[in-house]
C-alpha cells in the first residue's frame, strides 16, 4: 500500500485523510524516506504512483505531518506542517517546514 510514491522497504510514519470542505478525498502519506505524497483515496484496483510528490528530500525523515484546513470556506488555502529530522536537527531541536496550499479552481 502506498509504494509507489515512497522507497519500498522504508516505513512510513503516517497517512492522514484531507479534502476541500471535509470531502477527505484525498490522503496524504509521510515517512522516513523525506517523502510526502498526496494520494486519491476514492481509486480503485492497483495504485501505482500518487497524484504527486510535495515533499521529498532524502537527508530529512519526515516524523509528522498536520493539515489546518481554513474554517472559511471561501479560503482557498490550506497549511501543511512537517516536522522532521536529519542534519538539521540540533541541541535547539528541529526545523519545521510551513506549506500555503492553494486550491486550484474547477
Amino acid at each position: 500500500v502506498l509504494e509507489g510514491g515512497h522507497v519500498s522497504g522504508r516505513p512510513l510514519f503516517g497517512a492522514q485523510y484531507c479534502g476541500v470542505d471535509d470531502s477527505e478525498d484525498l490522503i496524504v502519506s509521510w515517512g522516513v524516506d523525506g517523502r510526502m505524497c498526496l494520494w486519491d483515496s476514492l481509486s480503485h484496483g492497483q495504485i501505482h504512483a500518487p497524484i504527486s510528490t510535495l515533499v521529498s528530500r532524502q537527508d530529512y525523515p519526515i516524523y509528522s505531518v498536520d493539515i489546518s484546513s481554513p474554517s472559511d470556506t471561501s479560503s482557498i488555502v490550506s497549511r501543511l506542517a512537517v516536522g522532521g529530522g536529519g542534519a538539521d536537527a540540533g541541541f535547539m531541536g528541529m526545523p519545521l517546514y510551513l506549506y500555503d496550499v492553494e486550491r486550484m479552481s474547477k
